[in-house]
């Protein structure tokens, strides 16, 4: 994986080894923020994301979700989650 160097225009003024580096000129424009994420990056997020699946899949098929101080965290997050959407 390699990652790429991000060039900014809008950085502000540096020292190097005692010498000031000229301070970009600044775009008046508000342009937004971006990412981008590599193919390989991306692969390795799947891949969390799958196992993490089957993990959850294997704790449902050996009833771990039905115990009831397990059953109450998840329902209590649950609706942690939904009363932070709300708002």
């Amino acid at each position: 994986m390699t990652i790429s160097e991000i060039k900014n225009n809008a950085l502000p003024s540096q020292s190097t080894g005692g010498k000031k580096v000229k301070e970009p000129v600044r775009s008046s424009r508000n342009e937004p923020d971006k990412i981008e994420l590599s193919d390989e990056a991306r692969s390795l997020f799947e891949a969390g994301q799958s196992k993490r699946l089957d993990e959850i899949r294997e704790r449902i098929q050996n009833s771990f979700y039905f115990r009831p101080e397990i059953t109450e965290r998840v329902v209590s997050a649950i609706i942690k989650d939904m009363l932070k959407s709300d708002g």
